[in-house]
């Protein structure tokens, strides 16, 4: 019998796609009949996971552990960008997608163990999802969930978009304390009255001015950072095309030494031809005149 809504979560995220609606509706019934009609309505609102949001939680929920590599480099290509290592960068960012497309194809072979293939377009939703766990410590966070209802997604720059993308966050199964969330009260000793409470506002209003100016603050050198990544990333970036650039420069230039080189050996060669030319008529007419004067 379920009796809390993660241990639902725990049970649909678990089975395959078709599965779910019919356990969903399952586990609806039994809490109705439980007269837990908040719980069944809480289950009934769980989205059906994507068939790409499920393959990956189907691999972190059984093969968790072949994960630990590419979350262990992922680490590192995040420590690179907060220390602006352009080296660094640029060699991380290579190994990428090759990283990448192996896990994905770890887990299209899972799926496909569990009679769920996975198409051209369901696969590359899984690797923008791998993506995403790299490039975002946050994002990582939700697809160990296990519980992911679809895909993620990362543009390359700035911060995952998490919103509504985990089937629960932040419910144990427990009502939640009322109490713990309203403010404290309490008498203001003084006996003045009003001086008091001036000045207990006055310092409040400073005290949430000062929250606002340290959260407009905090924002600010959030995308500095943000922005400090994106300019490293793509200097590695312009660097790697420069270097294939020069490459091309090299080789074109050998080319046109080659060239030129092969230019002039035809002219001299055209040169060496037209002269035999000349000469072989000229011993033809040579020898039809002594041919007449015979």
């Amino acid at each position: 019998m379920i009796l809390h809504l993660r241990a639902a979560v725990e049970q649909l995220y678990a089975v395959p796609p078709a599965r779910f609606t019919p356990l969903r509706s399952e586990l609806v019934a039994q809490a109705k009949s439980a007269g837990e009609k908040a719980l069944a309505s809480s289950i009934g609102a769980l989205r059906k996971p994507t068939v790409a949001a499920w393959a990956v939680n189907h691999f972190v929920r059984e093969h968790r552990d072949e994960l630990d590599e590419l979350r262990s480099f992922a680490a590192l290509l995040r420590e690179a960008q907060r220390t602006l290592d352009a080296d660094q960068l640029r060699l991380l960012g290579r190994e990428r997608a090759r990283r990448v497309d192996a896990v994905g194809d770890r887990i299209a072979e899972v799926a496909a163990d569990e009679g769920q293939r996975l198409g051209a377009g369901v696969s590359q939703e899984v690797r923008e999802t791998l993506t995403a766990l790299i490039a975002d410590e946050e994002a990582e966070a939700s697809v160990l969930t296990g519980a992911l209802v679809k895909a993620l997604s990362y543009s390359g720059f700035g911060s995952v978009d998490l919103a509504d993308v985990v089937a629960l966050e932040g419910v144990d199964g427990e009502p939640e304390d009322d109490a713990a969330a309203r403010p404290s009260l309490s008498v203001v000793p003084g006996g003045g009255g009003d001086p008091v409470d001036l000045e207990e506002r006055r310092r409040s209003r400073r005290t949430a001015e000062r929250a606002r100016l340290q959260t407009a603050l905090d924002a600010a050198r959030a995308e500095l950072r943000a922005a400090d990544r994106q300019v490293a990333v793509l200097t590695a970036r312009q660097e790697e095309v420069t270097e294939g650039i020069a490459d091309l420069e090299r080789r074109l230039a050998t080319a046109r030494a080659r060239l030129e080189k092969v230019t002039g050996e035809l002219d001299e060669a055209v040169g060496i031809r037209d002269r035999r030319e000349r000469q072989e008529a000229a011993a033809r007419d040579a020898l039809d005149a002594h041919g007449d004067a015979d």
